[in-house]
């Protein structure tokens, strides 16, 4: 099936219904992926994903129905449930009406790689034999998952508007691991492309087991406040939760984002600048929201300066301005209201990570996060997390020994103000809420964050 053909289809549905105000979205997503764990292959799967959500607005009564067949009857039948739901449902007088032709086009953007859409089992295995052959000969156990997926996306209206995309994904994780139980060391790798033949399995599969080894024999550390590096992934993973609690319109008309009345004003560090930006080479998103709406630009924080937020179309109507395009899919984080799709913070002058370290007498390298919550408190962004994969001392402006995981708990804002370094280059991590989406961010230095409780404290 084409993107076209899908839309086709969905027109029809909505044909076949007659409902006047209606709106489906449509997805078909083909996965193949190789999961292996301690060592083995222990996964491989070829799987298809049909997804259909339809909308039915009856006097501002706007009801949602679902179904995972894609075929015109099976459509028209849910568009016919949703209208049937209608009538029970609250008015939405906000509710601005479905996306009509006169919708600007969205952008042409070209993120399918035909070699990442045939990937077979068979090329899965191949490239993924000299990753367990290097963690092997290192000692170690290797975790991971090399995930290739191809994506149709379609959306279309009862006033007449249509829309489809295609687009493809390659993802490659990695552990090298001590132990099988996960309780020694851990190096980590990732990255993803458009074209599953960009990615660099050996760089990541070497950076792994590179800090596989240099975490064996962790140390421990107090709480307190250290001078950090934070590795891309790591600030990347905070930016996700910034995202989350508050860079919808949503949260921000709720009072409950920490851009709430503060638009206009410094929020953080001048040095810190955050974009959605869904058109550059950093993102994997399609180019329209699950509305049809044509995604765009939009400058969120700016030389530390809350610029906005961004849209839906019952958002945007409320607020008197445009949809930015970033109606949430269903199913997803936001659902319901807006949500970025693809985050960009801008990155600094330093050439590498090794440059932010020597600028710090003691204090910490921190690889990645994980358990992140952003929920403590929201308005001031307080968030609360534990170090992963790799946790070291630094010492003079260098490396020199492992630590075991802690945990900080810190405002992100706050502590971006304290930030006086970033790298040069970006790491683009895919996002879990969004098909598609992605945060781009590099590397932070960090003066004094906060770790609430020290090694073996947690």
């Amino acid at each position: 099936m084409t993107g076209a053909e899908l839309a086709r289809m969905l027109t029809a549905a909505l044909a076949a219904a007659g409902e006047p105000e209606a709106e489906v979205y449509a997805t078909f997503a083909k996965r193949g992926f190789a999961r292996f764990a301690v060592g083995e292959l222990g996964q491989h799967m070829q799987l298809e994903d049909p997804s259909v959500v339809v909308r039915v607005a009856r006097h501002r009564r706007v009801a949602e129905a679902s179904c995972t067949v894609l075929g015109e009857q099976a459509i028209a039948d849910a568009i016919r449930t949703a209208a049937r739901t209608a009538p029970s449902v609250p008015r939405d007088e906000g509710f601005p009406g479905f996306a009509g032709p006169d919708e600007p086009s969205p952008l042409a953007l070209a993120r399918y790689s035909e070699r990442t859409a045939r990937a077979s089992a068979e090329e899965r295995v191949e490239l993924l034999s000299p990753v367990f052959r290097r963690i092997r000969a290192a000692g170690l156990l290797a975790t991971g998952v090399l995930d290739t997926t191809s994506r149709i996306e379609a959306v279309a209206t009862s006033h007449g508007l249509t829309r489809s995309y295609e687009s493809t994904l390659a993802t490659f994780k990695v552990w090298a691991l001590e132990s099988a139980g996960g309780s020694g060391a851990a190096g980590h790798g990732m990255c993803a492309h458009v074209d599953l033949g960009a990615l660099d399995l050996e760089a990541q599969t070497e950076l792994a087991v590179t800090d596989a080894l240099r975490s064996r024999n962790a140390g421990s550390l107090p709480a307190g406040q250290y001078d950090t590096v934070l590795g891309a992934l790591a600030l990347a993973e905070l930016v996700e939760w910034l995202a989350m609690i508050g860079l919808g319109a949503r949260e921000l008309e709720q009072g409950l984002s920490p851009l709430s009345g503060r638009l206009g004003q410094r929020i953080t560090a001048e040095s810190f600048d955050l974009m959605e930006d869904p058109l550059g080479a950093h993102a994997f998103a399609a180019p329209f929201d699950r509305e049809g709406v044509a995604r765009r630009q939009v400058p969120l924080i700016r030389a530390g300066v809350a610029q906005g937020v961004v849209h839906d179309r019952t958002t945007a109507a409320r607020a008197g301005v445009g949809s930015t395009g970033n109606a949430s899919a269903p199913g997803g984080f936001g659902a319901g209201g807006p949500s970025p799709s693809s985050l960009v913070v801008q990155g600094g002058s330093a050439e590498s990570v090794d440059e932010l370290i020597g600028g710090i007498e003691r204090g910490l390298y921190v690889r990645r996060l994980h358990y992140v919550n952003g929920y403590l408190e929201p308005r001031r962004a307080v968030m609360t997390g534990l170090s992963r994969d790799g946790t070291f001392l630094i010492e003079g402006g260098k490396v020199t020994k492992p630590i075991e995981s802690m945990r900080f708990t810190d405002s992100l804002l706050e502590a971006l103000e304290r930030s006086d370094g970033m790298t040069r280059a970006l790491t683009v991590a895919p996002n879990w809420w969004s098909a598609g989406g992605s945060v781009a961010a590099p590397a932070v230095r960090i003066r004094g964050l906060n770790f609430s409780s020290g090694s073996r404290q947690k």
